[in-house]
């Protein structure tokens, strides 16, 4: 019998077609995380689909049907399809050109993450929620993969020269059409009243499907918590850059679109953003007094500073609300409205209900009121006891709806309404070691961790890089805001796939080309 022996062919491989071709790719990923950066926090749109529930009796959750969705679903898609993409051009380079992937502790946490994520799913009772997210949320596994896969790429192309001022243009629309819904909102100007523009929004629903007769658009996120803490990572951006970076020109586009920034801040009547931008406006004061040119700087703030004084008063004059949850946190006294007399409500206070007749005992209810934090303590102090049965791998992303004890009668003296759905967590952390358990939590901690110490190395070293500066304050605001509210599509993918840029430039050796 013979025997056939076949040697392996070995192709020898031009180096720099291979390394033309990486640039190439490189370029097209980093052109696609610019539309995920302008368009995913902006994308919205009316999306009916079949929604199947479990069936918790008495709960008074979301029934199985049509549920619509406005907000997040092409959020979703969107955020998918550039994830994907991204993620085969980066195994084309690994598999055909050669590249090798950046191993390191940061990668090796990322990959963690994902292994916890997935675990959560596996070990969840509600999976198909676990792996989605509730259909008005679309916060499940997959979302936060798709982060991660986004932030993977991110640390493995080379950038081009200024690719940070194109990250910088890429926030604007996002500051001045949300700032433009907001502020009529407030004046009581709702866009979705126009035809045109309630048909456009409407253009992919099913026949028979419409949006409610007081649907009100209040912004592209899903609430105006979200709208609220964004809108500070966003004010604190530009405020930076106003105060550190470029011509009197661009100084001045910056100044405005702060201002903008914090006016939605204000129209969104919601304390989270207003008090991130008040802790990070004391660091930015910090930072002035360690800079050489002190005293331009300090021009720009106190310009700053009229200008959100002067919109403070006008909203508040329109609206109490806008006082009482910016500077109101600090001053009760609006200066900016009279105080007139008020007749205080008599009804039902002061009186009891006697049933002694019929020998009647009824039950003592606790007094409406919200615990701190606008009822956030209560919904803390909560999870954090539904964390302790299964703290290790968590419940599933999204699903708290079906965990928390909704039926629980000291929901009147924590958030006010015994009859409210709690179906989030109002804290990032607390939702992410929620979802995942400790696994997940430890992982994502050590991400976040691993790009502070990074980037703040990075910051003072490079102290003429006022547009890395400028990023590194929008982190922090990201990581602050994220005590009071939770993850959702729009606002958490930007600060976690910029800082993942700034990172792999941070790490390149031609950092100061493209700074």
């Amino acid at each position: 019998m013979s025997k056939l022996n076949v040697s392996r062919i070995s192709i020898k491989r031009d180096e720099l077609e291979d390394r033309a071709s990486i640039e190439k790719i490189d370029r097209i990923i980093f052109w696609a995380f610019i539309t995920a950066l302008a368009l995913i926090p902006i994308l919205i749109g009316a999306k009916a689909k079949l929604f199947v529930s479990p069936l918790i009796s008495g709960s008074g959750i979301t029934s199985t049907g049509y549920q619509l969705d406005f907000f997040t679903y092409f959020k979703l898609i969107l955020l998918l399809i550039i994830s994907i993409a991204t993620l085969v051009l980066l195994l084309y380079k690994i598999y055909f050109l050669n590249y090798k992937l950046k191993l390191n502790v940061l990668t090796f946490s990322l990959v963690a993450f994902i292994v916890a994520l997935t675990l959560s799913v596996v070990f969840a009772e509600y999976k198909s929620i676990a792996l989605w997210g509730m259909y008005n949320r679309h916060d499940g596994a997959i979302t936060f993969i798709s982060y991660i896969v986004l932030m993977i790429v991110a640390l493995n192309i080379t950038y081009p020269k200024n690719a940070l001022n194109k990250l910088v243009y890429a926030l604007y629309p996002f500051v001045w059409i949300n700032m433009v819904i907001a502020i009529l909102n407030l004046y009581g100007i709702n866009i979705l009243h126009n035809s045109r523009v309630e048909k456009l929004f409407t253009l992919f629903l099913k026949d028979g499907i419409t949006l409610s007769e007081g649907a009100v658009l209040t912004g592209t996120l899903n609430q105006w918590n979200y709208m609220s803490g964004y809108s500070a990572v966003m004010a604190i951006i530009f405020l930076a850059l106003t105060l550190f970076h470029g011509s009197v020109k661009s100084k001045v586009v910056n100044l405005l679109t702060a201002t903008a920034a914090f006016l939605t801040i204000l129209a969104s009547i919601s304390t989270s953003g207003f008090i991130t931008l008040i802790i990070m406006m004391l660091l930015v004061i910090i930072i002035i007094f360690m800079k050489k040119n002190k005293k331009e700087s300090i021009i720009w703030l106190g310009i700053f500073i009229i200008l959100t004084t002067i919109s403070t008063g006008v909203l508040a004059k329109q609206n109490q609300k806008v006082w009482d949850e910016s500077l109101g946190f600090f001053i009760k006294t609006n200066p900016f409205v009279e105080l007139e007399g008020t007749l205080e409500d008599l009804s039902f206070k002061n009186y009891k209900v006697s049933a002694a007749d019929v020998n009647l005992e009824l039950p003592t209810l606790t007094e409406r009121y919200y615990s701190a934090g606008s009822g956030r303590t209560y919904i803390w102090s909560n999870v954090l006891e539904l964390i302790k049965e299964k703290p290790i791998l968590g419940y599933g992303l999204d699903t708290l709806t079906y965990h928390f004890p909704q039926n629980d009668i000291n929901k009147r003296s924590g958030i006010y309404d015994e009859n409210t759905l709690i179906d989030k967590p109002h804290n990032l952390y607390l939702g992410i070691m929620y979802g995942t358990g400790l696994f997940g939590l430890i992982s994502f901690i050590l991400i976040l961790s691993t790009y502070t110490l990074k980037l703040l190395k990075f910051v003072i070293k490079s102290k003429d890089s006022p547009i890395v500066l400028a990023f590194f304050l929008g982190w922090g605001a990201f990581l602050i805001q994220a005590i009071f509210n939770d993850s959702v599509i729009g606002a958490t993918i930007v600060p976690l796939l910029t800082i993942s840029i700034i990172y792999a430039i941070s790490n390149s050796n031609s950092h100061k080309m493209i700074l």
